[in-house]
């Protein structure tokens, strides 16, 4: 029987346009040895698979910027998510829109993302002021 080898994507938060929150956020994604990657702001129009770092993403080379702020996270499982969003809360950290790289959206760019975040995020908002 042959061995297969199924490459682990490394624990990464990916943060965009979090400004003066940056440095609390490495902190706690550190303490869970986690890494973590700022996306340059002219980098909006990259898929998400390319920023993350996922093998056969190459940059598409478009170049934009989007308004918001975000974290995204990549090859965190449940528990580990839990753990880094509590070590958030427990910074002050508050950054309202978050995902989480998956198939379906690693091919889309941040732009994109923003877009979907701010949807669900206005929709959520109003289901809980009723």
């Amino acid at each position: 029987m042959k061995a297969r080898i199924i490459p682990t994507i490394p624990e990464t938060v990916l943060s965009y346009n979090i400004g003066d929150k940056k440095e609390a956020l490495e902190k706690a994604a550190a303490s869970l040895n986690m890494k973590h990657i700022e996306i340059p702001l002219d980098k909006a129009g990259e898929n998400l698979g390319f920023l993350a770092g996922y093998s056969g993403f190459v940059s598409n080379g478009t170049a934009a910027a989007a308004a918001g702020e975000c974290v995204i996270f990549s090859g965190i499982s449940g528990k580990r998510l839990d753990l880094l969003l509590k070590a958030m809360r427990g910074a002050g950290l508050d950054i309202p829109l978050k995902a989480v790289v998956t198939a379906h959206n690693q091919s889309k760019s941040v732009e994109w993302l923003l877009g979907e975040l701010a949807k669900e995020h206005e929709a959520m908002t109003k289901a809980q002021s009723k």
